[in-house]
């Protein structure tokens, strides 16, 4: 006997709210990324992990659904203001299968000029906050970092 969702919803509920989902945030929604993977078999890096000079795959274009979070900062002198900070990007599971892509932590994510650092990709599927309904996973939600360019564009060269 099927307990929780499985009792109220199968196989073809879930191909259909994968299905209708997908429309809403690839065709209404219409927002995308560019996502900048960094090759780590061409990137030398340091004792630490890190790299002054990265190499990225080519680049791809990643339909999402994205947010900005605002960030109210406070500079020296006690001057407010609003600035753009930190994105979740959600992406569906099976449109990153298509473009035969993984996002890791470390690649960086473009969108409208600014630069994001990838520091969770979304892959814990045991978190219940990234499931639809605590059941089935359809969307992976992606949690990147405001960068400078300075910092994305430490690159050789692109492969």
């Amino acid at each position: 006997m099927a307990d929780g969702l499985p009792l109220f919803f199968g196989n073809e509920e879930e191909a259909l709210f994968n299905s209708m989902g997908r429309e809403l945030i690839e065709t209404l929604v219409n927002q995308h990324f560019d996502l900048f993977r960094v090759d780590i078999t061409k990137t030398d890096d340091n004792f630490y992990g890190e790299s002054k000079h990265k190499v990225y795959k080519p680049m791809l274009v990643v339909k999402s659904r994205i947010q900005i979070q605002d960030v109210d900062v406070i500079s020296e002198g006690g001057i407010r203001r609003m600035s753009k900070g930190d994105m979740i990007a959600g992406v569906y599971r099976e449109h990153l299968t298509e473009l035969a892509a993984e996002i890791n932590v470390g690649d960086f994510l473009g969108y409208q000029g600014k630069f994001y650092e990838v520091h969770d990709a979304g892959y814990n599927l045991d978190a219940l906050d990234k499931k639809w309904a605590a059941d089935r996973e359809f969307m992976w939600y992606i949690l990147a970092k405001a960068v400078t360019y300075d910092i994305f564009k430490s690159t050789e060269g692109t492969s």
